[in-house]
């Protein structure tokens, strides 16, 4: 978590806390109405809305497969949430007021925010930025000059399949740094059906992810292959890892059965349903956590994960 989505469970967790007191307090003797208001709304915009707001910048891009479509705005949002709330709380006393509808518009203008942010990152198309085409030269073949290719837009949260699509060139730089599956055609098309990202096919292929994303910028711009940004731990990157002509066992990890087998996809969304793909605890889970957690039967997803790929 960043710190200001960070910022949001902390504040949630200390409104709720001042909600608790203030309860004792109204159960305890006669109350100001100021007291109950702010028990109220520390417990709604303090306590759950802030909880909603932490844990929806986070979890949601996350289960969508994309990143948050304006994060300079999270920082507005959380100042907005906080000085509306507390200044609502402090001016209830003198209401009606400027102060009130002041402190009043800042909170809706904050869930505004979050509404337009995030509905926005889930409902739009992942924004691209625009490229500048440049006309091809006229010159004569002495004085001819290449083209400038545009900078290729490659970042760790695209999807593998988009960059498949967007430059087939970089085939070869996931094959080189440990992707060797992506060499068959088929397999290849079949990963592009896909929603996993170049970060968590990074995470499970034990790749460093910053050179990664320079190479494969570079082999889009056309520039020579650079070395492989593996780890050094070989084909097998962690305890749990598959390779090609492996049966799926219950310690398997989700992500590396959908690298290796992308066939089995219909099984995990039988079974998990479409957020599977996208979230990102498949980096980490195995089929035994998995399927705990699903509340599924462990040998029967086993046997239909190795019957999709073929065993």
């Amino acid at each position: 978590m960043d710190r200001y989505t960070k910022g949001f469970v902390v504040a949630s967790l200390a409104y709720f806390f001042l909600a608790a007191v203030l309860g004792i307090r109204i159960g305890s003797a006669d109350t100001a109405p100021w007291i109950r208001f702010a028990h109220v709304h520390f417990n709604l915009l303090g306590f759950m809305a802030m909880m909603i707001y932490g844990v929806g910048y986070f979890i949601l891009p996350r289960f969508n497969g994309r990143t948050l479509r304006w994060p300079s705005w999270v920082p507005v949002h959380f100042y907005l949430a906080n000085i509306g709330l507390i200044g609502m709380v402090a001016s209830f006393p003198s209401r009606p007021s400027a102060a009130f509808v002041l402190f009043s518009v800042l909170s809706v203008a904050g869930v505004a925010v979050f509404v337009v942010n995030l509905g926005a990152t889930m409902l739009l198309d992942p924004a691209v930025p625009a490229e500048e085409e440049e006309e091809p030269s006229t010159a004569s073949p002495e004085g001819m000059t290449a083209a400038v290719k545009p900078k290729a837009d490659i970042h760790p949260d695209m999807r593998v399949g988009e960059i498949l699509t967007r430059w087939p060139e970089t085939v070869e730089v996931f094959v080189a740094n440990g992707f060797a599956s992506l060499g068959n055609p088929e397999h290849r098309e079949q990963v592009k059906q896909i929603p996993i990202t170049l970060r968590m096919a990074c995470q499970r292929h034990n790749v460093d992810l910053e050179p990664m994303v320079a190479y494969l910028i570079a082999a889009a711009e056309g520039e020579p292959a650079a070395a492989p940004a593996t780890a050094g731990m070989g084909t097998r990157a962690r305890k749990g890892g598959l390779s090609r002509g492996e049966p799926i066992g219950a310690d398997n990890i989700l992500g590396d059965i959908l690298a290796v087998y992308p066939e089995t996809v219909k099984v995990f969304k039988m079974y998990y349903g479409e957020g599977c793909f996208s979230c990102p605890g498949q980096a980490t889970e195995s089929i035994k956590q998995s399927a705990m957690m699903h509340n599924v039967d462990q040998k029967k997803i086993l046997a239909d994960l190795n019957r999709a790929a073929g065993f």
